[in-house]
This record gives structure tokens, C-alpha cells and sequence, in this order.
């Protein structure tokens, strides 16, 4: 659970950092993507093994880039923290 806690407070630094914007068009993004194919359903005839291997695939691509755009983002704030530290030290006291 702890885990857990710790992975929404990161995502709340990102909304945080990127925006609300960013960050529902994203979650939007991904729900649409979900539901291709029930929407292309009504409109024409797919077979069921198709829409079922859609939604699997997307939903493991969610899986697989969520934690890439949470790692960029602790990267990126280590990097500017490691900076600010050596930028403080190299200065003569």
C-alpha cells in the first residue's frame, strides 16, 4: 500500500509540474483508446477476438508507458537537485 501512496504522490507532483490539461488529456486519450473498439462495433461488424485484443493490447501499453512518463520525471527532478547541489558547492565561502 505504501507503494501505492507513494506512486499518487508522484503522479500529483506531475499534475502539479504539467498541468491539469496535460495531464486529463492523457487519462482521456487512454479511455478512448479502450473503447475503439465498442465504438467501431456500432458502426461495423468486428469480430470478437479482434475488440478483445484490442483492449487487451491498450490496456498493457498503459501499463508499460505510465511508469516510463513517472520515471522521467523523477529523473528529471534527481538531475536538477544533483545540479542545484554542485552549483552551491562550487562556489568559494
Amino acid at each position: 500500500m505504501r507503494d501505492f501512496r507513494e506512486y499518487l504522490r508522484a503522479y500529483w507532483v506531475y499534475v502539479r509540474t504539467h498541468g491539469w490539461v496535460r495531464a486529463l488529456a492523457f487519462v482521456l486519450v487512454w479511455v478512448a483508446g479502450m473503447f475503439v473498439p465498442a465504438g467501431l462495433g456500432e458502426l461495423v461488424e468486428l469480430p470478437k477476438w479482434l475488440a478483445i485484443t484490442w483492449m487487451i493490447g491498450w490496456a498493457m501499453l498503459g501499463y508499460i508507458f505510465a511508469p516510463y512518463g513517472m520515471w522521467k520525471q523523477q529523473r528529471k527532478a534527481a538531475l536538477k537537485s544533483v545540479s542545484l547541489d554542485r552549483g552551491s558547492s562550487d562556489q568559494p565561502k
